[in-house]
């Protein structure tokens, strides 16, 4: 009898495991959609000599993809990055917001690898992050390496 109770359970926790997920199209039809433009931030490379006080100046823009108003309800960042401004009211759907960060840059060689935490009403994740990456390097005279 434990035998058969066990399998109909271990049967019933599988089909559950494998339940479809509703597709973003599904989603987008009844809810607030966000997606981030540019998915990522890529400073690439920049040369020391060309770090200035608005090099950490970034802009995301926060797309609502969905049918009802996309709310963020917070915006964060990490290590040192602040976020200077957000979208305080709702963003219509098919509209879109600005989120400000900004973070300083010295002028040492360093990678740059920062997050923006974005907690809303979205249908498709409540909390989503975007990453800001890059790196800071010597001009390209200095890292050559001479031999005698």
């Amino acid at each position: 009898m434990k035998t058969i109770l066990y399998s109909i359970l271990g049967l019933l926790i599988t089909a559950s495991t494998f339940a479809q997920q509703p597709s973003d199209e599904e989603i987008k039809k009844s809810n607030a959609f966000l997606r981030f433009s540019p998915t990522e931030v890529n400073l690439g490379s920049i040369v020391v000599d060309d770090v200035d006080e608005n090099t950490g100046s970034i802009e995301i823009d926060v797309h609502n993809d969905g049918a009802v108003p996309l709310i963020l309800n917070q915006v964060t960042a990490c290590c040192g990055t602040r976020v200077t401004d957000w979208p305080r009211q709702p963003i219509a759907p098919g509209k879109k917001g600005t989120v400000k960060v900004h973070f300083r840059v010295s002028p040492t060689p360093q990678r740059i690898s920062r997050t923006v935490t974005v907690q809303s009403n979205a249908g498709n994740g409540n909390v989503q992050k975007i990453a800001i990456l890059g790196e800071v390097t010597l001009p390209k005279a200095q890292n050559e390496v001479r031999l005698p």
